[in-house]
């Protein structure tokens, strides 16, 4: 019993070291920001806009996605602005490989394959690292 209670007692400080020692390497990490532009096969439709947003809360749910923003297009006179597109979704990850792991997540599959490609007739992505 006394050998057992050392194996747990070396198991939990085990996993203390390890699970801070991982916050430290992903404290040392830059974010990573996934910007969607959506183009709608249908121009400005918002229950399209609506359905794409909602779907897009899902996406939460994915390890490492610290924050998912959508919205529809800000419409503007300025000339620099491309507000041509419909809906965008902006996605904050803890790393580059949490978005490695995102892309080929069952749930952003999903959304992408149901919701996403059947309404879009155009789709831009565009990925930064931040630095902090």
């Amino acid at each position: 019993m006394k050998k057992l209670n050392t194996y747990v007692v070396i198991f939990i400080i085990f996993g203390f070291i390890s699970s801070s020692s991982y916050s430290e390497e992903l404290k040392n990490e830059n974010p990573v920001y996934h910007v969607v532009l959506i183009w709608l096969k249908t121009y400005r439709n918002e229950m399209r806009i609506n359905k794409i947003i909602n779907a897009s809360k899902k996406l939460k749910e994915i390890p490492g996605v610290l924050e998912v923003s959508a919205g529809k297009v800000l419409r503007s006179s300025r000339i620099i602005v491309d507000d041509t597109f419909d809906v965008s979704i902006i996605i904050k990850f803890a790393s580059k490989e949490h978005l490695r792991d995102y892309l080929v997540h069952p749930i952003h599959i999903k959304v992408a394959n149901d919701v996403l490609k059947p309404l879009a007739n155009k789709i831009i992505v565009y990925d930064s690292i931040i630095q902090e």
